[in-house]
């Protein structure tokens, strides 16, 4: 009985100092708050960034760690930044998204044609692991 105490009181600990050091309301429809802004999935599978005081669509992002960046960059008004991360989102898209079409492509191809498209994967992926480490740094260096 005393370590189930013992564990609701280290949850709730651990609770209020997540909320006091990551200022990001999860919200129960998925959608993340942060401040003024709200970052919640579009009906075409992206992220959009919202003003919460007046409900306009500011932009919108392939990735949610991308949108939720920029929530932040957005309520500081570091208008450069939000760019950077924009640019960064859609590289990292487009890379994905080429990888995912020569890995279907591979399979189907003669034989002239493999090692192009060989060479096309490898360096789209190459590509998108790349901007996905970016971001990554990117993220924990703006939230942690």
């Amino acid at each position: 009985m005393k370590t189930k105490t013992v564990i609701k009181e280290l949850a709730n600990y651990f609770d209020q100092e997540l909320q006091a050091n990551l200022p990001i309301k999860i919200l129960p429809n998925g959608a993340l708050g942060y401040k003024d802004f709200l970052v919640k999935k579009l009906p075409n599978g992206n992220w959009g960034v919202f003003n919460i005081l007046n409900k306009d669509l500011i932009n919108q992002y392939y990735l949610k760690s991308c949108a939720l960046m920029a929530a932040k960059f957005y309520n500081h008004r570091q208008y450069n930044r939000c760019h950077e991360i924009k640019e960064l989102d859609n590289s990292y898209w487009f890379n994905y998204s080429d990888t995912l079409i020569f890995k279907n492509m591979i399979d189907k191809l003669p034989d002239e044609k493999y090692l192009i498209v060989l060479t096309k994967l490898e360096e789209s992926t190459n590509q998108s692991e790349y901007y996905k480490k970016i971001i990554s740094r990117m993220f924990k260096h703006t939230f942690v």
